[in-house]
């Protein structure tokens, strides 16, 4: 990184950092989102879950911030991943929904912070390990089989697993989320969460993997 060559005070007292180029000095500013943290600074995590077989009205996951936790998490990115080393005969989209919830899912594997060691391990990662871990309010569970309880639907959209189709490889690089210059982020207050469903397909067939980013305040 390229830190700023020089420096200018202005009439308060107060030292603004400037750079010069082509004999001039321009002065060099640093951004803040709306949280009031620098942007690019503000604690980030992934949420990984690992490959699990598509099926009608399936729970593949979900995250939950818990009352007490005194943090609001903010949903950035969520991409599906299709299971494609593994031949699969389907040849229809699946349907994925995700929902905000208001209670805690149960059941399923709980997620373990900052390990794992393969693909195949449930984990939320911080990506910057001076990050503040998570408080205990805040869990998640691959393939729950309960709890989870809906409260509102954000949509659903439709993926593919069949290998040879081209759909299925672009699908795993888009964002699952609509990505718009200074749009609001998926935002879980205490006692909300995210579930990740499957609608109730008729013949489901592959399977997903799920990343989710977000961030933490």
């Amino acid at each position: 990184m390229t830190l700023p060559a020089s420096s200018a005070t202005v009439a308060a007292g107060d030292v603004i950092a400037t750079h010069t180029v082509a004999s001039k000095e321009y002065q060099v500013v640093m951004r803040a989102d709306d949280s009031g943290h620098i942007e690019g600074s503000i604690p980030t995590y992934s949420w990984w879950t690992p490959a699990s077989t598509s099926g009608a009205s399936k729970l593949f996951a979900d995250l939950f911030n818990a009352s007490g936790s005194g943090k609001i998490i903010e949903i950035s990115g969520i991409w599906a991943i299709p299971k494609s080393d593994v031949a699969v005969t389907g040849v229809i989209a699946v349907p994925i929904g995700l929902y905000r919830t208001s209670a805690v899912g149960t059941g399923g594997t709980s997620h373990t912070y900052n390990g794992g060691s393969a693909s195949s391990a449930h984990v939320i990662t911080p990506w910057d390990t001076n990050n503040p871990s998570l408080p205990a309010q805040v869990t998640a569970r691959a393939n729950p089989t309960g709890g989870a309880t809906i409260a509102a639907l954000f949509w659903e959209q439709y993926l593919f697993t069949e290998e040879t189709n081209a759909a299925t490889y672009v699908g795993a690089f888009i964002n699952l989320l609509p990505e718009l210059p200074g749009m609001q982020r998926i935002t879980l207050n205490e006692g909300q969460g995210l579930l990740i469903k499957e609608g109730p397909t008729a013949s489901p067939i592959g399977s997903f993997s799920f990343l989710t980013q977000f961030t933490m305040v």
